[in-house]
């Protein structure tokens, strides 16, 4: 062989050796970026696996207060009901017909003392027609009369004190 051919060979080798060197440094420069990237991208998924499991917390939790306040909501309304169905029956148990201008308490309450005073009337006018009754049957049958024995009773049983038992 020739020493050109000789030198040709080791100077092709010296090349081949310094690719070699630098396709590795490349290599190596590449692997460090990767494990870098690699670094990153685990902390931003190790942050975003602990988001997920407080939002998977947070949302479990929301959903049973959700589910809490409707329970409540139902307990409330059936409440409502039950109090509605109440006062109805009070109503029609005190001899009061439903109020239709959709005021159901206060037309009620502005009626109580209306409702006492009439009946208060009513019973005044019964008391004075049977005294007066009293009075015209005795100048018809002048044997029936009021006497002292009787405790004040007129001939309609009612005496005029018990006017007040009603007031």
């Amino acid at each position: 062989m020739s020493a050109c051919r000789i030198l040709a060979n080791r100077q092709s080798a010296a090349r081949s050796k310094e690719r070699k060197i630098k396709y590795t440094g490349e290599l190596e420069r590449k692997v460090q970026t990767l494990q870098t990237e690699a670094t990153t991208l685990s902390a931003q998924l190790t942050l975003l696996q602990r988001d997920t499991s407080g939002l998977t917390t947070e949302n479990r939790e929301l959903k049973l207060r959700l589910q809490s306040m409707e329970e409540q909501a139902k307990l409330r309304d059936a409440l409502n009901d039950a109090l509605r169905e109440e006062v109805q029956r009070l109503k029609i148990a005190a001899g009061q017909a439903p109020n239709m201008n959709g005021s159901q308490f206060n037309g009620g309450l502005q009626q109580i003392p209306s409702y006492f005073s009439q009946q208060h009337q009513r019973q005044q006018q019964q008391q004075q027609m049977a005294y007066l009754g009293g009075h015209q049957a005795q100048r018809h049958h002048p044997n029936h009369h009021q006497s002292p024995s009787n405790g004040g009773q007129s001939l309609s049983g009612l005496s005029l004190d018990d006017s007040m038992d009603f007031i």
